[in-house]
């Protein structure tokens, strides 16, 4: 399993994805490590399309928070 995390809009956003013994790769991420979201029924095929839509959905629900404070 890898792991990103980064501040986006104030929020730090944690990011994880795992693959399976066939290689497909899920993704799934918390935002200030509250709540959890995860795309499980969808594998993809690589790490980078993985790490590319979990960034895009956890960017977009990142921003339509209200800013935050975090730093990192």
């Amino acid at each position: 399993m890898s792991t990103e995390t980064y501040v986006r809009n104030g929020h730090t956003v944690e990011i994880s994805i795992d693959h399976d013994p066939t290689g497909q790769h899920t993704w799934a991420y918390t935002i200030d490590a509250d709540g959890y979201t995860e795309m499980r029924d969808r594998p993809l095929e690589s790490f980078e399309a993985a790490m590319e839509g979990a960034k895009h959905h956890a960017n977009a629900k990142a921003d339509a928070l209200d800013a935050g404070s975090a730093t990192q």
